[in-house]
């Protein structure tokens, strides 16, 4: 088995010689597993083997993460691929001890520390990119659990057209990017795909000719003519406190990772207020709950309504595979729920429904991994503060009314735009069920 060069603290180096010879081995999910599955048999003593296979097959299965979890007889090692978690191999409890070693060392993290949550980080260093890895080591019932988190330089590539949005939509983004202060938020729960948005905003904004700043809880992705700075607590260095000093840098344009109190809020929005772009996110189930969840912290309605431009809210499907998906037929009770939705869609939005009904199914195969569907997609919907808005917030209005008054005035709601994806052949209606609810 060909080796990486060199592991060592804090870096995995791998040539691209190494990464050549594992691709030609390791072209499916399937050929990763059998690879995997006789790893495990060979001495334990080549634990470090089984940690570059381990990698390797992960970044050729593009997941986002790895877990190692510690069980009662056995360690269960799985992948996330497009959201999903998948089995991939069970394996002893000595190779397994032996692997959590190995990653805890080169993840710079206390070795003889078996009782506390730990979080490390390494690189993974090849040829053209660096792809930053972050550890998180949990204790359990059965021993500690290991995840790792890939941050694949590919993801911050993906330019705003590209998310998924639909035309009305991405036009309604673009004039709201172009607009000199306020705020744009994008609300989902963890993995939803926020950051990727903000990030695409910004490298649509960032030139010489403007000032970007960013404060993260972590930095997760490096981008070129921006400055990002990172929180750390343990020196006082928060979000609320980060944001004052950015405030002293002269910024045009500011990322706050994430609104997680009232003096943050607060601050974030006086800044969109008085000349800034601000961008950030928040955990909410819709656009519409943004208002009641900034509200919740303790904002006021007055400062809420004035500072905030739009709201948009996602999450991420997965696709169909273009190689082995099949055409099907709306089940009745399918055909109705689709058509009910097509009957209220919003008219800016109807120039992207097919005039044809075009639905598949996942089946699976090898270039899929058997699962039936390949990369993700996002569904979007925007709620626009306007001046009829502006007022109703001021009303502090329940999320229901908000939800009511931006239909009526033409946003497309995410199951919406899901039904618009499902339809043209990109997803399946069982995925967009599974991701999202029709209400």
């Amino acid at each position: 088995m060909p080796r990486f060069e060199e592991i060592k603290v804090g870096i995995v180096d791998i040539s691209k010689s190494k990464l050549e010879s594992y691709g030609a081995t390791l072209d499916s999910l399937i050929s990763f597993k059998k690879a995997l599955s006789q790893a495990k048999e060979k001495d334990v003593r080549k634990a470090s083997d089984t940690l570059e296979l381990l990698l390797a097959g992960t970044l050729g299965a593009e997941a986002s993460n790895i877990h190692m979890e510690a069980e009662e007889k056995v360690a269960k090692i799985r992948l996330r691929i497009d959201g999903v978690l998948q089995d991939i191999i069970d394996i002893s409890t000595p190779l397994y001890q032996l692997l959590l070693s190995r990653v805890k060392l080169i993840s710079e993290v206390k070795l003889n520390v078996h009782d506390k949550p730990q979080d490390g980080r390494f690189t993974i260093k090849t040829k053209g990119e660096d792809i930053e890895v972050r550890t998180s080591v949990l204790p359990g019932t059965f021993g500690e659990s290991v995840v790792m988190r890939l941050l694949l330089p590919k993801t911050i590539s993906i330019k705003l057209e590209d998310l998924g949005m639909q035309p009305a939509l991405y036009q309604i983004l673009k004039t709201e990017l172009n607009k000199p202060n306020g705020m744009i938020l994008t609300t989902g729960p963890t993995g939803s795909g926020k950051t990727t948005t903000l990030y695409a905003c910004l490298k649509v904004l960032a030139s010489p000719e403007v000032k970007v700043i960013t404060i993260e809880d972590p930095i997760e992705y490096h981008i070129s003519h921006i400055t990002q700075t990172q929180i750390d607590p343990g020196k006082g260095y928060d979000f609320s406190n980060g944001l004052r000093s950015i405030l002293r840098q002269d910024p045009d344009i500011i990322l706050v990772g994430e609104v997680r109190d009232l003096e943050t809020a607060e601050i974030a929005m006086h800044a969109a207020l008085t000349g800034h772009l601000v961008f950030s996110t928040l955990h909410t189930n819709d656009a519409a709950g943004t208002v009641p969840r900034l509200i919740d912290l303790g904002v006021k309605v007055n400062i809420i309504s004035p500072a905030m431009n739009i709201a948009i809210a996602q999450r991420l499907i997965r696709k169909l595979c273009e190689f082995c998906k099949a055409k099907t037929d709306p089940a009745p009770e399918e055909k109705k729920i689709i058509d009910q939705h097509l009957k209220n869609m919003p008219a800016a939005y109807k120039p992207a429904v097919p005039k044809t009904l075009n639905m598949y199914k996942a089946v699976g195969c090898q270039k899929c991994n058997e699962t039936g569907y390949k990369g993700r997609i996002g569904i979007f919907e925007g709620f626009l503060v306007d001046d009829e808005m502006e007022r109703l917030i001021i009303t502090n209005p329940p999320a229901a009314d908000i939800q009511q008054t931006a239909v009526k005035k033409g946003m497309l709601t995410m199951y919406q735009d899901g039904i618009i994806k499902v339809i043209r052949g990109l997803t399946s209606f069982e995925e967009l069920n599974r991701v999202v609810s029709e209400n």
